[in-house]
């Protein structure tokens, strides 16, 4: 009898898309303090690890990365236009998370089809280097990598993952330090960076399921700068 407990692959997905909409409904339309933002913050970093692992897992199944690229490249060509919008004001360039997720594959697969270990490891810094200006640098192509690497090992994959989620929460202290908020201000300022160990438990009940419905792969594509727009033009009318 099929296993029906735990969440498939569209739920996580759906769960994964909810939180990114209310994280970016706080960066871009609430003030960071209020407790509405904070807790919106805390629940959004469960997308960039759930959308890794499925990027691992989709590098795995996919029968074109090419064609899998394409659309990663295509949607986040028609995404730049309103994440530039929402980051216009930032003093460094920023790329949105579809980009990083085509340096995410690149990774995976540098490490799959370079045999020499040096030019492999060389290859894999260069392609998680390459993500330095975008959404979820560095981290996000670790996460991936390591989700592929420990593919069937869910232990390994958590402990792996928990590493470099200590790391990122380390950089969003680090980063509030130097900018002068203080030991308190840096700690208090970084607390919703914990969130991202929300994506435990959920990897702990993924079912290894798909979804029942096959167009649901598109949903994140189309929904990713759909939301974009809408939110770079409630942000424009505001202002």
């Amino acid at each position: 009898m099929e296993q029906r407990h735990g969440l498939n692959r569209d739920m996580l997905k759906y769960m994964a898309i909810t939180a990114m909409l209310l994280d970016h409904i706080a960066w871009y339309l609430l003030p960071f303090g209020t407790p509405a933002a904070q807790t919106f913050h805390v629940v959004g970093r469960i997308t960039a690890p759930v959308m890794c692992f499925f990027a691992a897992q989709g590098y795995v199944y996919t029968r074109s990365l090419p064609r899998y690229l394409g659309r990663l490249l295509i949607f986040a060509a028609i995404s730049q236009a309103p994440w530039y919008f929402l980051h216009r004001d930032s003093q460094t360039p920023s790329f949105n998370f579809l980009l990083t997720l085509v340096f995410c594959l690149l990774t995976i697969h540098a490490w799959e089809r370079i045999e020499n270990l040096p030019l492999r490891v060389l290859a894999v810094v260069a392609c998680t280097a390459a993500t330095w200006y975008c959404d979820w640098h560095i981290y996000a192509p670790l996460w991936c990598l390591f989700f592929y690497v420990f593919r069937g090992d869910r232990g390994k994959q958590l402990l792996s993952f928990t590493l470099v989620a200590l790391f990122y929460i380390e950089e969003a202290i680090r980063t509030r330090m130097a900018a002068g908020y203080g030991t308190l201000g840096s700690l208090k300022g970084a607390v919703f960076t914990l969130g991202v160990f929300l994506a435990i438990p959920l990897f702990l009940l993924y079912n290894e399921k798909k979804g029942r419905f096959p167009w649901s792969k598109w949903v994140f594509y189309v929904f990713y700068p759909l939301h974009l727009a809408v939110i770079a033009i409630l942000v424009a009318l505001i202002r």
